[in-house]
Parts: structure tokens; sequence; C-alpha cells
């Protein structure tokens, strides 16, 4: 517990680190960026489904190894901090970060299923009305075939129709991201010495730049143009520098009680925000590609590489920390 003469030396550490840490922002945001992007050179290449399909099972894999390296354990530590600064024995004994992500796996679990039902009764509208018209429009110009234009209208709008769960689902991965990728940038941002804020920012750099390029591959499976792929991935590498910034702007003012407010807020946002994260790892990512059945080894091989490349970068993560400590 930090008491008031440790704030002000933090403090003053903190100011003499701003450069170093303005520099972090700036770098935190356009190399994830890139990695982001680079997908999109890939997908046009001539095996370019194969190679989305094989690079979301990567990026599954690395959502895989980010749920239990990284969100999982970090809920349990912010719960873990408020929970033990009472003395209220029940509440001891509550799995709240457990409790929160399971809250947040069925919440969004829920969310889906009124969408998909509101979406399946539209549709079924929508269908009832198109066929009226075709056989009105049969009736009136006497054709007794669709044409090629007409057949492609068709595929396309139940190729749109097929991709709208999966751009909802991207959006619940970003948001899920983002609230994670903030809270990232407060841990870093509120390391007032230089030495260490580079260690740590530079672990956490490696890990953003594997993620983003899974973000960038599951953006382009989900059908998305370039204008929202470029927004989807300016959302997710802009909140990790926004956490260090606002880290900046708190460091200064931290008192003893605002580290078990801050934790207890933390571990709530990110508790829910995991949840949402295994849903759309697990249920719309990796069941999606295993179910399709094709390149099932290949594509097992690069869901254990996506692990294992977040595991390599979470010792690195935590070895930078415990050599500082």
């Amino acid at each position: 517990m930090l008491n008031e003469t440790d704030g002000f030396a933090l403090a003053e550490d903190s100011r003499a680190s701003v450069g170093p840490k303005i520099g972090g922002i700036v770098v935190m945001f356009i190399l994830p960026f890139l990695f982001g992007l680079a997908p999109l050179k890939a997908s046009k290449m001539k095996n370019a489904a194969r190679f989305t399909s094989i690079a979301n099972c990567f990026g599954g894999g690395v959502f895989f190894g980010t749920c239990f390296t990284h969100l999982i354990p970090e809920v349990a530590i912010e719960i873990n901090i408020w929970r033990d600064s009472s003395d209220n024995k029940f509440l001891k004994s509550l799995p709240i970060a457990e409790m929160l992500e399971c809250l947040g796996f069925v919440a969004i679990l829920f969310v889906e299923t009124l969408v998909h039902s509101h979406g399946s009764k539209s549709s079924k509208k929508e269908n009832k009305e198109d066929t009226k018209e075709d056989l009105y429009a049969l009736q009136t110009n006497g054709d007794a075939h669709i044409g090629d234009s007409e057949t492609k209208s068709i595929n396309s709008a139940s190729t749109e129709t097929s991709a709208e769960p999966k751009r909802k689902g991207v959006g619940v991965l970003i948001f899920a991201l983002a609230v994670h990728s903030v809270f990232e940038g407060l841990a870093i941002g509120v390391e007032a010495k230089t030495t260490t804020f580079l260690q740590l920012a530079g672990a956490i750099l490696i890990h953003k730049c594997v993620v983003a390029f899974a973000v960038g591959t599951r953006l382009i499976d989900a059908g998305l143009m370039l204008k929202g792929i470029v927004i989807s991935l300016t959302i997710f590498c802009i909140s990790t520098p926004i956490g260090i910034a606002v880290a900046m702007g708190i460091l200064e003012t931290l008192a003893n009680g605002s580290h078990i407010t801050m934790a207890l807020v933390s571990g709530l946002i990110q508790g829910l925000s995991t949840g949402f994260f295994l849903y759309i790892t697990f249920v719309e990512m990796i069941c999606d590609e295993i179910r399709d059945g094709k390149d099932l080894p290949l594509k097992t091989l690069f869901l254990a590489i996506g692990v294992l490349i977040i595991a390599i970068s979470t010792v690195v993560h935590n070895y930078s920390e415990k050599m500082q400590s």
C-alpha cells in the first residue's frame, strides 16, 4: 500500500518519464495497427479463403491463450485485491471473478439469441414478400425461369445474411479487447520508472501485435469492407495508449484508498468483458472453424502455435515484472 511520501515520489518519477511514455503511446498505436492490416494483403492471394480460415484458427489460438494467461488471471488479481481488503468472511468465500466471467458469457449469449431470433423473423418476412414480388414479376413478364442476374442477386443476399452474425460478433470482440487494452494501458502507465515502463511496454507490444494480426484476420473473415476494418483496428489499437494517458493523469493523485477502488472497478468491467471474450473465442471462432471440417490437422497446428506464442510472450512479460520487483 502506498503512503503519502511514496505518492509524492511516484509523481516526481512520473514527470521524469513523460517523454518515454508519449513515445510508447505512439509506437503502441502504430505498430499493432500495421500488423492488423497485414492480413489484407494476404487475403488477395490465390488461396485466400484457405489462408483466411487457417489464419483464423491461429487467431483463435492467440485469443485462447490470451483468455487463460492474461484475462482470467488479471481479473482474479483485481477482484482479490478488493475482496481481501474486506473483513466479511462470506464475501471472501465467493468466487466473484469466476461469477463475473460466467455472467458476461451468459449475457452475450442471451443478447446473441435475441438478435438471431429477431433476425430470423425479419428474414422470413422479407423472404415471403420477395417471393410474392417474384411471382408477380413472373406472371407479368411471362418469364419461365430466373436469369443469371436474379440468381446472383439471391446468392449475394444469402451471403450478406450469413455474414451478418459474424459482423456483430466482431463488434463484441473489438469491445472486449478494447476494454482489456485500456486497463492494460493503465497497468503499465502507472509505472513511474522509465526502465520498468519500457520493459513492460515492450512485452505488451509484442503480445498486442500478434493479437492485432489475429483481429485483422477475423475482420476479413467477417466480410468487413476496408473502412470497417480501419475503424475497428483504430478502436483496438488506440485503447492501450488511452489507458497509458489516463494513468499518467491519475498517477499524481493516487491515494491510499484509490488503489482498492480502482481494483474493484477494473475487476468488475474486465470480468464481464472476459466473459464476452470467451464467448467470441470459443463459440464463434474455434467452433466455427472446427465444424467446417477442412484442413483440421493444419488448423489444429496453427491454433497450437497461436497459444504457444502467447504463452512465450506471457513468460517474457512476467519475467520483466519479476526482475523489477
